[in-house]
């Protein structure tokens, strides 16, 4: 060996070794620099462990959590960023949003004693193995029974008007009676009179060997007794279905099925049963379902396309009876026509005339052949081509069962042929859903969602009682009190001595029409016998009764006259009605203060029309004194009308005393309206509540008799949800689902509250602490590698309100709004709203700024959080940079225009319709944006509930989950092993918050989210156990609640101890597969290199113009060394020779031209326009010298669309031109 190459190599090893000694002296200086940092925030707290901060002051597990849920990972490896530079950008970034250095929350870092060890070495085959385990054998018994067909169904005149369940087999043989279906998958359907009970009347069900039908005994008892003049009040119609799933495994198919499982009797039991409820209807809505903002323009093109083709048969009909006609004439006169053939023609050209018209819909919306509404016709007509004829449903919303029996065969082909169309459908789906949404854990989420219960008694019929009569009061209060109004205003006309009141004086009366009905006379002078109604009223009183025939007068708080007669003022002025403007108020032309104080509180007078100046030229000139118009502020500002002055929207008017009336009754008659307004919202969805109570001989509650009699007051509501109700997959419901929380001054509200676990029980759950928030700020944050990189995500992790250095406190503080207030804000922009919706908001909150100082202070909000926008050739599209969350907006549009985007933790599937390839002119990126942030939530309760499912059978304790509520979660336990059940609860957060982590790419759980913030433990639904729920129509307090944080539940579970129980189950999951799959998240700028992918980050974090054209220099740079092959350093050379120009597009100058950015030795500060001519000769200047320079574009590329920072509006441009210079290259363009 040479001594060149000796020489070489130990060259090598030393600088091996001295670079291995400068990373542990960094470890060091960053473990120094951190405890020091500690020290100084809480010099006087003295800790039993080193907490582990990160190097932006964010608190990690403890070391022994750490080690539990990330137990290949060192808990010192987070001081070791693998890209020092990520830190740094994120350093910088927090220092420009002043919260780098901010006081953190530094605490006592929280252990638990005996905490449960990982299924497997990762969070991911953790999550994994358990989701196999609780997916079987239900997946596989789904699977199997899809692959194959249903027997025929039996003929009409096969079907059995027997009580019960009766079997029909392929084989041929006799129909036979069975006690339940046999099979253990089986497609199931119910029909139910409504009008007369919320009890099935009749059902059939499918499996691949036999068909089944249920008949109810009440139609037999009907059938019976009908002779007997019997009511259906005397028919006993609480039978439900039996279908033995209590114990044994079976998976029931239906359409929306929910509906269908709470007429199964089994269900009824406090135990959970083995069933698993398979929805067709959700595996559509997850696959091919539609979002709200599509809904119009589908019905639209369908309404289209039905109409066209109705158009064309109805001319093709006409044209086949006039050639029968004259194909008779022909035979009888010898000769032949030729206007068939022209109508022929036209129904030809008609037809293709239609099929151009929907089809240039389906080029701008292909998603229009991706996907249907949820209705199970639409459904089997758009996946299955089945057409379904549903008009025989109608004959269930009788109240006659002698027409259900009289037409028993046909209703229960019916019956049948929905039960062939739901399994034909979800043949067709389920592979495509388990392609779609392939993680274990998203199959097996949905059996438990598809089993909830809410246990109530008997007093919920007293509620209902309670709050219809109060409602019924207030209504007829408020009416008699409008009503009164009305007829004393007219009492003189049928009572000479009452006072007429000078109505054409009074600037709320003369707004009314007194014009008089007279009585119709003959020639003769005498009436006529027949006299129209309320002859001799004026016609504004005549009005109120046209609506109801003259019955009785139909005046509301909703009626247009309401406010005059209530003698409604805006600001101390009366009220003034203007059609095109809505709700004016008028203000003395000569009050020159008072026309100034209310110009200067931005209120808005009204443009009229010359024929509207003449119809109010009376109201605003009386009697030699003039008025002003002054519009009533709405709350979607100026533009818009108030109509509606007496609505919740202004309530706070009144309370403030913007809004007065003449009448002291007038607050009282608004208040009674808005303690009406829930129930009168709610009280048809609330009384319709199926309730099963308990009955002995027809129920079973509980396992034993003794039991049963304990809770003989005990009621059950199964809530009729679909488990993916959204494209997001989110839980849909339309009562206990969106149910308000209790409020004084709300009849009815305190609903939640009837839902009551029974004795012996109670009910554990917890809120989500800003679960979408936080899912968001991690996208970002992982795109810098370290929890709170973003200024977004250490705000959610660490922001103080009493600092004002949280989120809400931010936007507050840029809005000048309460900082409540400023929720709305947050949430909307990050579900993917736009400044548009900032400025309506902001309209709803100040109804006095003008729309150009909301649409201004929008965007100031936009800029500052979500940033401006930019393209550049070495990016693939526009991003965000400058603003607090562009990194994390700019990771969420990345997943958007995937080609199939997918949720970041579980790998779901966005829905065909929202794909980017079935996407045309229209984006719908808000959208899709949304379909991320709310789809990772479902990801997040669907973890949450397995790992849940996995605890309670590890440690056998008596629980079920009872309720969810997108981000909430209520579980019915056993009132002995509630504490435990708490702590559980706190373990499966754990897990679920560090899945999310470690596969967005941070193997670290922040403490500050690692926990519930607290646990609630109840024997009421509530949102807070410290709510008294008392409302108008409940008086008496209800008792409080226990709610814990983690260290109260800690010290209850002595520190751990609990779960130590001899009873724990050791479960093996030593049968289930799993094989490691790359994060999702790594899909993002999987071709870029490290170095590029840090240039482009730090690009995004550019907080102006010249620092973005520094950021671009440096991305471009290591994009062009990436093509030559060239070491990728994106730091600045000190020095270069010679460089190519490079030409980019960049932000937009307030002249709207074009810019080039052309590098040479530094970024320039110069100005570069662009042209888009083929060869164009400019003239620029510089310092000394004046030089002529001839630029060649090659505009050969497509066009793209390009952002303008100020305004947010497209401009045409073109994307990779190839430009050539001539002559002096480094003069200016």
């Amino acid at each position: 060996m040479s001594n060149r190459r000796l020489l070489l190599r130990g060259i090598t090893r030393s600088h091996r070794s001295f670079v291995t000694s400068l990373r542990r002296r960094q470890q060091q200086q960053q473990q120094q620099q951190s405890s020091q940092q500690l020290q100084q925030q809480h010099p006087l707290q003295q800790f039993t462990e080193e907490p582990r901060v990160n190097q932006l002051g964010i608190q990690y597990l403890s070391n022994d959590l750490h080690k539990k849920v990330f137990p290949t990972t060192s808990t010192k490896d987070y001081l070791s960023p693998q890209h020092p530079q990520l830190l740094e950008i994120s350093k910088k970034h927090l220092q420009e949003n002043e919260l780098l250095g901010k006081k953190t929350q530094i605490t006592e870092p929280i252990t638990i004693k005996n905490f449960p060890s990982l299924v497997g070495k990762s969070m991911d085959e953790h999550f994994n193995k358990l989701g196999q385990k609780s997916s079987d054998p239900y997946l596989a018994m789904a699977t199997n029974f899809l692959k194959k067909e249903l027997p025929c169904k039996p003929p009409k005149s096969q079907w059995k008007f027997q009580s019960g369940w009766t079997r029909y087999t392929k084989d041929g043989n006799p129909p036979e009676q069975v006690p339940y279906p046999l099979e253990d998958t089986l497609v199931f359907d119910v029909e139910v009179m409504y009008k007369i009970s919320n009890y099935p009347v009749m059902a059939t069900c499918a499996s691949n060997e036999a068909w089944y039908s249920w008949v109810s005994p009440a139609l037999l008892d009907w059938e019976k007794q009908k002779n007997n003049s019997i009511t259906t009040d005397q028919i006993d119609w609480n039978h439900l279905i039996p279908m033995n799933c209590a114990k044994k495994p079976k998976v029931i198919i239906g359409y929306n099925v929910s509906y269908d499982r709470a007429r199964i009797l089994e269900e009824y039991n406090i135990k959970q049963t083995k069933a698993f409820y398979l929805d067709g209807m959700s595996l559509h809505v997850a696959t091919s379902g539609i979002c709200s903002r599509q809904r119009p323009k589908w019905a639209k093109y369908n309404k289209v396309k039905k109409l066209s083709q109705e158009d064309v048969d109805e001319i093709e009909g006409t044209m086949e009876e006039e050639e029968e006609e004259e194909g008779e004439m022909s035979q009888e006169l010898g000769q032949l026509s030729s206007e068939s053939n022209d109508v022929s023609d036209y129904a030809k050209l008609l037809s293709d005339g239609f099929q151009v018209a929907v089809e240039l819909e389906v080029a701008d919306d292909p998603w229009l052949l991706m996907g249907a509404p949820n209705s199970l016709a639409n459904v089997a007509r758009f996946h299955c081509n089945i057409h379904l004829d549903k008009t025989d449903r109608d004959y269930f919303a009788t109240e006659d069962p002698n027409l259900v029996i009289d037409n028993f065969p046909k209703l229960m082909d019916y019956c049948a042929k929905d039960v062939d169309a739901t399994f034909e459908v979800t043949k067709k789906l389920f592979p495509v859903f388990i392609q779609r949404i392939p993680h274990p854990v998203s199959f097996a989420a949905l059996r438990l969602l598809g089993t909830l219960i809410l246990p109530t008694t008997t007093k919920w019929p007293k509620y209902i009682e309670a709050a219809e009569s109060l409602y019924e009061s207030n209504r007829q209060e408020v009416a008699t009190t409008l009503q009164q109004l009305a007829n004393d205003l007219v009492a003189h006309i049928q009572n000479k001595k009452q006072v007429k009141p000078d109505y054409e004086n009074d600037p709320w009366l003369s707004q009314l029409n007194w014009k008089l009905k007279e009585t119709r006379l003959k020639k003769d002078g005498t009436p006529y016998k027949k006299t129209a109604y309320m002859t001799g009223y004026p016609e504004w009183y005549r009005e109120l009764f046209k609506t109801s025939k003259g019955e009785e007068m139909n005046l509301t708080l909703k009626t247009r006259i309401t406010p005059l007669l209530l003698r409604l003022k805006w600001e101390g002025h009366p009220l003034f009605w203007v059609d095109s403007q809505g709700w004016c108020f008028k203000v003395p032309f000569d009050d020159d203060n008072e026309i100034a104080r209310l110009t200067e509180k931005k209120y808005v007078q009204p443009k009229l029309t010359e024929e509207e100046l003449m119809e109010t030229r009376d109201a605003l000139l009386t009697k030699g004194k003039s008025y002003v118009l002054f519009k009533v502020p709405h709350p979607n500002g100026p533009s818009s009308r108030c109509t509606h002055i007496l609505s919740k929207l202004y309530v706070r008017n009144f309370e403030d005393g913007t809004l007065t009336s003449e009448y002291d009754y007038a607050t009282k008659i608004l208040n009674l309206n808005n303690e009406a307004s829930y129930w009168l919202g709610n009280r048809n969805r609330i009384k319709d509540q199926f309730v099963v109570y308990n009955q002995q001989g027809k129920n079973k509650f509980f396992d034993t008799i003794k039991k049963s009699k304990e809770h003989s007051s005990m009621g059950i509501i199964i809530p009729n949800l679909a488990t993916m109700g959204t494209i997001t997959r989110r839980a849909t419901e339309n009562t206990w689902l969106t149910a308000s929380n209790a409020k004084k001054n709300r009849i009815g509200s305190e609903l939640k509250s009837l839902v009551e676990a029974p004795k012996g029980y109670c009910f554990v759950g917890a809120d989500v602490d800003s679960e979408e928030l936080w899912i968001a700020s991690l996208v970002g944050d992982s795109m810098l590698q370290i929890h709170g990189g973003t200024a977004l995500g250490w705000m959610t992790l660490e922001g103080e309100k009493s600092q004002k250095t949280d989120l809400h406190s931010k936007t507050a503080s840029i809005l000048g709004i309460s900082r409540n207030d400023a929720k709305v804000f947050n949430y909307g922009r990050i579900y993917g709203a736009g400044v548009k919706f900032a400025t309506r908001l902001l309209k709803q909150f100040n109804a006095n700024i003008t729309d150009e100082e909301a649409d201004k202070v929008a965007r100031q909000l936009y800029d500052s959080t979500k940033g401006r926008t930019a393209v550049s050739k070495y990016l693939p599209s526009r991003i965000y940079y400058g603003g607090t969350e562009s990194i994390m907006f700019n990771a969420l549009e990345a997943i958007a225009q995937q080609e199939e985007p997918k949720t970041p933790v579980l790998g779901a599937s966005i829905t065909d319709a929202l794909n980017v390839k079935n996407l045309n002119t229209n984006q719908y990126m808000t959208s899709r944006v949304n379909w991320t942030i709310q789809s990772s939530g479902v990801d997040y309760l669907h973890l949450l509930i397995i790992s849940m499912e996995y605890l309670i059978e590890k440690y056998g304790i008596d629980a079920r989950l009872a309720i969810t509520v997108h981000d909430e979660l209520r579980y019915l336990v056993k009132e002995t092993d509630k504490y435990k059940a708490a702590l559980l609860l706190q373990i499966s957060n754990i897990w679920t918050r560090a899945m999310f982590c470690e596969q967005l790419g941070i193997k670290e759980v922040p403490q500050s989210c690692a926990f519930f913030s607290e646990v609630d433990i109840d024997h009421v639904l509530r949102k807070e156990v410290s709510m008294d729920c008392v409302t108008p129509s409940n008086p008496t307090p209800i008792p409080l609640g226990e709610s814990l944080n983690i260290g109260q539940l800690l010290s209850k579970c002595q520190h751990g101890d609990i779960l130590a129980d001899k009873n724990t189950k050791p479960l093996t999951l030593r049968t289930t597969k799993y094989s490691p799959r790359q994060p999702i998240i790594n899909q993002l700028d999987k071709n870029l290199t490290i170095a590029e992918k840090i240039a482009k980050i730090e690009l995004q974090t550019s907080i102006d113009k010249d620092e973005w054209k520094k950021n671009l220099y440096n991305l471009a740079k290591v994009s062009r060394n990436k093509q030559n092959g060239k070491n990728n350093s994106t730091e600045k050379p000190q020095r270069v020779i010679k460089r190519k120009p490079i030409v980019e597009y960049d932000l937009q100058e307030d002249n709207n031209k074009k810019r080039e950015i052309k590098y040479k030795k530094d970024p320039p500060k110069s100005k570069i326009a662009t042209t888009t001519t083929t060869t164009t000769t400019k003239k620029a200047s510089s310092n000394n010298s004046k030089t002529k320079s001839n630029v060649k574009v090659d505009e050969s590329k497509s066009a793209m669309t390009i952002l303008d920072l100020k305004t947010d509006q497209q401009r045409p441009t073109y994307n990779n031109r190839k430009i050539v210079y001539i002559g002096n290259p480094q003069s200016k363009l």
